[in-house]
């Protein structure tokens, strides 16, 4: 999902509102590469502490200490993580942007912080999570476009910017809910790992009233947002309603009834498929937004 994310992005949305982009062919692949290596580093040691949990949340689907030792499942994470990071810091130096590499080593250490220690911290470590996922959308405009601002193109620049901003914070709404939505559904596997996830401090029902209230709110937003910049465009409007908007709105009515973990696993996966969706609607409706630029 990050690899077409990030590819659309470049090649759906940029390239069609003619914005200036820095990185080369090569650049573009080390960026990607990159967030997609330190992504995987962060399901291995997230597996590697989950081990407790996931003998009750996924008995079927574990495995570090099935397919794989503990041990060897860490030296895997160590080597796709510095590797994704040693790719950010070569992309930076190509760039001359040094700095750049920052985001690639606080996102690794992010995704480990989370797995060692927040995530038997209450929202904290869902938030984080969200952030990620937000970032390795807003971290391609990031590299390609701010570095070619100029006197002449800042305009329409900050423009293509804040529409991935926009995307990038849609994203973090929907990955947050989905990220509540699943801490419900593995709340057995939570319970006897010791976390301290929202739903076992204050109980799958009154989290799934309160996550689903969060979905409503965000279903109003989004609505907003659709009707106030595409409100011309029948085909973009119906695609965000019924492949988004619709969805999520399915979503918070079942949230309200749910009860047991097949149906939240069920809402996970929606919210999953709904985030892919949007993430491949992308140059539709970059095509629809022509007014704005």
């Amino acid at each position: 999902m990050i690899i077409v994310a990030q590819c659309i992005i470049r090649y759906g949305f940029f390239i069609h509102f003619k914005a200036q982009i820095t990185l080369s062919t090569l650049g573009f692949v080390f960026l990607v590469l990159a967030t997609v290596l330190i992504a995987a580093g962060g399901y291995i040691i997230n597996d590697i502490y989950d081990v407790t949990s996931d003998k009750i949340n996924k008995p079927n689907k574990r495995i570090v200490d099935v397919s794989i030792d503990a041990k060897k499942a860490r030296l895997l994470f160590y080597l796709v993580t510095f590797t994704g990071i040693g790719l950010g810091f070569i992309l930076s130096a190509m760039m001359a942007k040094p700095l750049y590499a920052l985001y690639f080593f606080g996102a690794a250490t992010g995704l480990y912080v989370y797995s060692r220690f927040l995530k038997t911290v209450p929202l904290v470590g869902n938030i984080l999570i969200s952030v990620i996922v937000a970032l390795s959308i807003l971290i391609v405009g990031v590299f390609e476009l701010l570095p070619s601002i100029n006197v002449y193109n800042k305009e329409s620049q900050m423009v293509v910017f804040n529409i991935l901003r926009d995307i990038a914070i849609f994203a973090f709404m929907i990955n947050f809910l989905r990220e509540i939505v699943k801490d419900i559904e593995d709340i057995q596997g939570d319970h006897v790992a010791r976390y301290k996830t929202i739903p076992i401090i204050l109980g799958v029902k009154r989290t799934a009233q309160i996550t689903t209230v969060m979905g409503l709110i965000m279903v109003m937003i989004i609505s907003l947002y659709t009707f106030t910049y595409l409100y011309n465009e029948k085909w973009a409007v119906a695609i965000v309603f019924f492949g988004i908007i619709a969805p999520l709105g399915y979503v918070c009515a079942q949230l309200w009834e749910a009860s047991n973990r097949k149906q939240f696993k069920r809402l996970s996966l929606i919210l999953k498929i709904v985030m892919f969706i949007g993430i491949c609607a992308i140059p539709l409706i970059s095509y629809s937004l022509d007014h704005v630029i």
